[in-house]
């Protein structure tokens, strides 16, 4: 039986009151949903959290320790984490980690050119 691959973290830790440290956390949604989703990319870094959406080529970011509802987006306030932010989920894209059409991954090329800090 071939080793499967896992990505996660035990909760044992958090449950005991310790704290967990792991790295960054992606997320990826390459296309439309039927309510309302559309595609992009994001990654989240201890409190800072980064949102690409390939439609409009927008990107959003968050402190989500200080606001956990995303309603301050602080993209042009924060340009060095952004650009930190970016390399990191650029990366992972790169490394074909997400499923979906390449088309995407093309997208993100575009849209990183057109945003260069």
């Amino acid at each position: 039986r071939p080793k499967q691959h896992l990505d996660g973290k035990r909760w044992l830790p958090l449950l005991k009151g310790k704290a967990m440290v792991r790295g960054p956390i992606f997320w990826h949604y390459p296309h439309y949903g039927n309510q309302g989703g559309s595609p992009g990319s994001a990654v989240r870094d201890g409190d800072w959290k980064l949102i690409v959406w390939y439609e409009d080529k927008r990107r959003e970011l968050y402190n989500l320790q200080e606001d956990i509802g995303e309603q301050h987006n602080l993209i042009d306030q924060y340009p060095d984490i952004v650009q930190r932010l970016d390399k990191i989920l650029q990366s992972w894209l790169k490394k074909g980690t997400p499923k979906g059409p390449l088309l995407i991954r093309i997208y993100y090329e575009i849209i990183t050119a057109k945003n260069t800090l």
